[in-house]
Parts: C-alpha cells; structure tokens; sequence
C-alpha cells in the first residue's frame, strides 16, 4: 500500500476482515442511523455509517476479493472514469485525490467509493479503509463533481486525526460482533498523521483589551480548560496553551479570544456606538425631495423613470445654440444637451422598434443653458400610445394618450397647475406651464417633423430647480366631518376666452369661511362669432362647529353670484 498524492492524503490505513456475513443491520443499529436519515443497506455499510456518527470519522470498507494488486493513493489521470455507489458515473480530473489498485480507480477519497468493489450480499471478505484527506482537496473534489456525501462534509471541514485508527478498531468490533469476521491482528498503514496543533500563547491583557471588559485569569482559563485546552505553562501576564487535536481551528491568540467571549456571553460586553452624528445638509433635503415628491409620485402615475446621455448627437443639436465639445469622441457626442427632450425621443424610438404600444417615460436631469453653459436640474416628461393595451370599461374604442393625461402627470408634482397658450417652435400645440403666478415650463403636442413616431407625441419640461424651491407642501390632516353640508349650483354662460381658472379665482377670492369646495361638472361650448361657452359649478358649504341653515348659505351664494356678474360679465342661467 502507497501513498503518491501525500499532500492530498498525508495518511490511510486498512485492515482485512475475512468471513463477513453480509446481511441486515440488527433493530438497534437499524434505528440509530434512521433516526437521523441515512437509510439502512446492509450491516456492513450501516456500521460504517455508525461509527462516522459516534467518532465523526468516516470509514469505508471495499469486497477485498474485487481488488487487484495493493492500494495506492493518487491523483486521477485527466478524463479517467469511476462508476460511483451513486449509480453515475464521473469523469474526473487531475486535481482528484482517487483510491486505486493496479489497474483501476476503485474510489473518489473522502468522497465516495466505486460500484465495482462495493459491499454487496455475496461478499465474503473486506478492507476497512480509514483515512485522512485534506479538507481543501475533498472540498475542491465534491464541488467539480457537484458530488456531495456525508463523509466528504465531514472531510471538507476537517476530521481529528486521532481518531482514525479508533474508529478502525471499533468499526472492526462492531463488524466482529454483528457479522462475525475474523480481522487480521495488524493495520495497514501508509503516511504519517498530521502533527498536533501548535502551542498558543494568550496575553490576559490583550483579551480584555480585544473584548472590552476586564476577565479574570481565573475565569478565562476555566472556560479555555472546559474547552479541551491544557495549560503548558503560566505567568500572571500571560499563559501558553496546548491545543486539542480536534481543534485545529485554533491557531491564534484571537481564535481563543473568541471562544471566551463566546461562552463568557456577548450579552455582558456593553457596546459602543463608534459613528458620528451628521446633520442633513441641503444636498440632502435637496436629494430626499427629488426622490419623494418628484420620483416616487411620478412613478405612482405610471410613468418610468429614464437615464439618457448629457451628449447629444450633431442631429439633435439641429439649428439651435448648443455647447459643442472641443474633441467629441464620435458624432453621438458632440455637444452638451440644453433640453432632456431629445433623449427622451431616442427613448422613444427605441422602444417603438421593440413593438411597445405605449410610452410613458420621464427623467429628472442636467441641462446646460447656452452661451454661458448654465446648468439647471430640469424634469422632462413624455408620452405617446393608447392609454390601455386594450378597450376600457367606458369605450370598446382605445383612447389615445391626450394633452389631459399630460396635465393629470404635471398636477402631481406642480402645485397650483395651470396652462397658459404660448409658443414654441417645435410644439405643434404649445402651453406655458404655470405653478401660481411663476413660469417653470413649457409642453404640449411635438411637431410631426421633430418626431418620426406614429401617432401625438406630448412632452413637458420644467425647471426642477424652481419647483423644488419652495420645498414638498406640509400634508394637512383634519378630523372627520360630523355635520352635513349644502350644496348649490351655479350655472352661468362666459366668452370663450375666459379661462376656468379666472373663474375659480372669482368664487374663491375673497375666502368666503362657509364654502368648502368648488367643482365643475358641466361644460358645452358653442361655436360661432360670439364664441361661447356654458358651464356649471357645485358649491359646497359647511360649518365645522355646527349645522347651517338655508339662510345663512343663501347668503354666502348670492354673494358669489353677484361677485360673477361683477368682475367677469358673466350671464347667469336660472
């Protein structure tokens, strides 16, 4: 018997049992493997199972009639192959510990034995293997060939080489007793055992320094000697400890700082906060109210969030003044984008070629304002296709996306919305966009000579910065209404171009303390010369401390309606 792969295999041993008698496992070694889930095969197999769960050293035993010539422990040769006790078979590679004889591979190391000498019922004669292998090989070996075992999880994490030869001894007892062999008087072996671990000196010191609580020398070497630990030698500083063999883990002073702790208890050692306090700097608040009032309530509508390039391509630059790049890189790049619209429509086409029916896409971003190349934080906002993939409830007709549904995106983050008409030269339909009395923006309907896509395309860009300025509005809470409210109508005919927003400012300013709400609910327009328009409004009145009376709304409505008539001219429909 030889070992070739020594590093792989620094020892292995074997012992002849003759005149076994393979059958089943008696009741209690039957119950003791089952009761943790390894299946009973034969007494054989189950009392080498037993002892690698009684001493944690796996063992093997080969039909010593199957083998030919001596043993020999090597790496396998590129591409040989191994029929396992699995049924499969694999093909190995050089880097694999394997078990030989003369001629062929009889088993993986560590891993698993070979079908062709395994135990099986005519089996008259064995050779008990009990070995060591390097953790690393077995690790490296079961994860090439996805080939995992019980004895190779104990193998890969290190077995106490102490007790090979004990678990050949008791697996020999054991298969004397239940299966009558007759065992040779020596073991086989090859190799030398792996040298004990190194001595390990530990500062008292250190270890109270290391855990941050002072520990008794008393107290630490009682919980290192119920470890297994001996102590070699002491000083009232220090003390050298001798190291277990089923141990090898503990290699440092550390490693034993941390069995301490580990059984002093990590809940005594109080903890210490080693951060700092920041205080939020306006880039913060800045970055907290672009992600929470722009992002998250943009993405609630619908819509997805972009990344495009801040170069844009000659094309895009078109007439317009830009910031050209000194060396551009390609023609792709080649100037420093004013406008995050033109990113938007590659957006666009990209996905159109991808058979996309809807876009409904926007991106918060840097343009650099020319000549002076300013930059700004803009927010711009595009959409094109049908609302719905398919017919809605209300219409067995899709619906296209309209300058409406741009302005039901714009109403979630621009406080007090309102459009404007204005003009703009790429926008065939062109609205200002006004938050209260301040221009932040432009949109409306591009021009079909700006877009090759299909169908409207309706596109937005507001200056962020502004918009953030005045930071995200407090959110208001009030209790339940506990008394009812009045409503009335006012219905009323106006000039086409009065807006609604003229006449919102007419019925609400003054404030007027018993109106809670006003909406409109009906418009026709009709056409003509004198081009105008009918509309009615729903007012709502209430008192939160008490139930109001039909006099005292009366009163409130006349007021509004007088103040109509007023200030817009307005002919009002009884």
């Amino acid at each position: 018997m030889t070992i070739a792969a020594t590093r792989e295999c620094p020892f292995f041993s074997a012992r002849k049992i003759d005149n076994v008698k393979v059958g089943p496992s008696p009741q209690w070694l039957r119950a003791k493997i089952e009761s943790v889930g390894i299946r009973s095969i034969n007494n054989i197999v189950d009392i080498s199972n037993f002892v690698m769960l009684e001493l944690g050293q796996p063992t093997h035993a080969f039909d010593a009639d199957k083998l030919r010539g001596s043993i020999n422990v090597r790496l396998a040769r590129d591409g040989e192959e191994l029929l396992a006790l699995d049924g499969k078979t694999y093909v190995l590679k050089q880097d694999n510990c394997v078990v030989a004889d003369q001629e062929r591979t009889i088993g993986i190391g560590g891993v698993m034995g070979g079908e062709e000498t395994g135990v099986t019922d005519s089996t008259k004669n064995i050779l008990l293997e009990a070995a060591y292998f390097l953790p690393s090989s077995i690790r490296r070996t079961a994860h090439n060939l996805s080939l995992s075992s019980d004895a190779s999880y104990r193998f890969e994490r290190g077995v106490d080489p102490d007790m090979i030869l004990r678990a050949s001894h008791r697996a020999t007892e054991l298969i004397r007793e239940i299966a009558g062999g007759t065992p040779t008087e020596e073991i086989h072996a090859a190799g030398k055992l792996p040298a004990d671990p190194a001595n390990v000196s530990l500062s008292y010191e250190k270890c109270d320094r290391v855990i941050g609580v002072a520990i008794k020398p008393k107290i630490l070497d009682e919980i290192l000697t119920h470890f297994g630990l001996k102590k070699t030698r002491s000083t009232s500083k220090s003390a050298t400890w001798k190291i277990p063999s089923f141990r090898r883990d503990l290699q440092r002073d550390v490693d034993l700082i941390e069995e301490v702790v580990r059984a002093y208890g990590i809940d005594k050692i109080p903890g210490t906060t080693r951060g700092r306090f920041m205080p939020t700097s306006p880039a913060d608040r800045s970055h907290d109210l672009e992600t929470f009032f722009l992002r998250n309530r943009l993405a609630g509508c619908g819509l997805s969030e972009v990344r495009t390039s801040k170069l844009i391509s000659r094309n895009a630059c078109g007439s317009s003044a830009v910031m050209e790049l000194r060396n551009p890189l390609s023609e792709d790049h080649v100037a420093l984008r004013p406008s995050l619209i033109s990113g938007l429509l590659d957006v666009l086409e990209r996905n159109i070629r991808a058979g996309a029916e809807s876009v409904s896409t926007f991106e918060i971003g840097r343009a650099f304002i020319p000549p002076s190349g300013k930059e700004e934080r803009h927010l711009a906002i595009l959409l094109w296709g049908n609302v719905a993939s398919a017919p809605n409830w209300r219409s067995q007709t899709r619906r296209s996306l309209d300058l409406f549904d741009l302005k039901g995106a714009l109403e979630c983050v621009v406080p007090k919305l309102s459009f404007r008409p204005g003009e703009f030269s790429d926008l065939a339909l062109a609205v200002e966009v006004w938050s209260d009395d301040q221009l932040i923006g432009f949109g409306g309907q591009l021009s079909a000579s700006k877009s090759s896509a299909p169908g409207s395309v309706f596109v937005a860009e507001l200056h962020a910065d502004l918009l953030l300025a005045t930071g995200e509005p407090a959110k208001q809470f009030r209790e339940l209404d506990r008394y009812p409210s009045i409503t009335r109508d006012i219905a009323m005919i106006v000039p086409d171009e009065i807006s609604h927003e003229k006449i919102l400012r007419a019925i609400e300013e003054p404030p007027e303390p018993l109106l809670e709400s006003v909406e409109l609910f009906d418009l026709f327009t009709e056409q003509g010369e004198a081009a105008q328009k009918s509309l009615a409004y729903r007012l709502t009145y209430r008192d939160r401390s008490r139930t109001l009376t039909s006099e005292e709304v009366n009163e409130v409505h006349a007021r509004i309606r007088e103040r109509l008539k007023r200030e817009l001219g307005v002919t009002l429909r009884e």
